[in-house]
């Protein structure tokens, strides 16, 4: 009987994907990638150079190399496919140092892996197994020196990892690759520094007319005053919902809706804002709520707010969904989490003044007038 149902509702679900888009996640980050890419955030360069300051360094190049092999050994994403992946993961990271990172990061897992450096279990070992460096002492230095440039004294695109023998003396001079290192290592620098003094320039946190928050409710309240009993009455109020991310490390692996709403009205006005967002199951295509909110908004005439709604963290989903599903052991394997959309609401005066939803299904079930949805009723995940 299950395995009935379980087709009825595969067809249904393949019918209902040909008729009403939806939304589901799009890239998925493997726990590995995940690990990988909290490794990768940026470091403000150095002011000066400290020599103290490659021992840190050089065990993060080991726990990022480590995570790289442990993959490849384990016949996940190899090292060049979890690097760009962790690394597009990470909004912060300019495209300079995506590329520095990336070239200094696989070179050293190259050299690390051709010189036998990981154990069985992926773990790093400082002592060469590979031919005539057999038993030699393997160490990291920075590919261009501190003195030389301490503003990238502290940055993991400057680390390469020698053996003993391949040591710089304090006299060697650049190499040829060395020096064109360093003039990209300015430019990753520089980057970095443009990004951060763009960021200052943009000042305190305002609302769409100018103002900070505090600015913003004093006008307010005096705009309230002004239009009198006026500002009771139904206000006119444009919604425009967008699903801005699906989960990442950036998003602490959540989807993200945002939501601007917009009072047309030539009056002020206070109202809730509700939110659904809703998931279906993999198996039986069952609704559930992954995340409603309630948001209180004051809007001035002609002023706009945006809010941001995240879901819980994709694997907290993952469980109650396959209970749902009723799914063997071996079933949950294959499964996965699935968003489905959204579902706004507009309170004014304790009716509902204004509604909107991801596609035709969701807008059916905002509409107060379809009594039928009862989507108020699935099931919280």
């Amino acid at each position: 009987m299950r395995s009935n149902t379980i087709a009825i509702h595969r067809f249904l679900c393949a019918i209902t994907l040909l008729l009403v888009p939806c939304l589901f996640a799009a890239k998925k980050i493997t726990p590995a990638a995940l690990a990988l890419g909290k490794q990768l955030s940026p470091a403000a360069p150095a002011r000066s150079y400290k020599p103290e300051s490659l021992a840190p360094l050089s065990a993060k190049m080991i726990k990022v190399l480590e995570i790289l092999q442990k993959s490849y050994q384990s016949n996940g994403p190899g090292p060049d496919s979890i690097l760009a992946t962790a690394l597009g993961s990470r909004e912060d990271v300019g495209s300079w140092e995506e590329l520095m990172l990336s070239r200094a990061l696989l070179d050293a897992w190259k050299k690390a892996d051709y010189m036998n450096l990981f154990d069985k279990n992926g773990d790093f070992t400082a002592t060469s197994a590979h031919g005539s460096k057999s038993g030699e002492k393997i160490l990291f230095e920075l590919i261009v020196p501190g003195e030389v440039y301490p503003p990238a004294s502290n940055q993991l695109a400057n680390l390469r990892l020698i053996s003993v023998s391949e040591k710089r003396t304090p006299d060697s001079p650049l190499t040829p690759r060395e020096q064109a290192t360093h003039q990209q290592l300015i430019k990753m620098v520089d980057a970095y520094s443009d990004r951060k003094a763009a960021a200052k320039l943009k000042g305190p946190k305002t609302d769409s007319m100018g103002l900070t928050k505090a600015d913003s409710d004093k006008a307010w309240e005096k705009a309230r005053a002004e239009a009198g009993d006026q500002a009771n009455a139904r206000p006119n109020i444009i919604i425009n919902p967008k699903l801005e991310a699906t989960p990442s490390h950036m998003t602490q692996n959540r989807w993200r809706l945002g939501c601007e709403f917009r009072n047309l009205s030539s009056f002020p006005t206070e109202f809730k804002a509700e939110v659904w967002l809703l998931g279906v199951t993999d198996e039986l295509g069952e609704y559930y709520i992954m995340k409603h909110e309630e948001i209180p908004l004051k809007l001035r005439s002609s002023e706009s707010r945006k809010i941001e709604v995240f879901t819980k963290s994709e694997r907290s989903y993952k469980t109650k969904a396959d209970d749902f599903d009723q799914l063997t052991k071996k079933e949950r394997k294959d499964s996965r989490v699935r968003y489905r959309g959204y579902v706004i609401r507009i309170i004014h005066n304790k009716k509902v003044i204004s509604f909107a939803g991801g596609d035709s299904l969701m807008t059916n079930f905002a509409d107060p007038e379809n009594t039928e949805s009862g989507f108020k009723h699935l099931p919280n995940f």
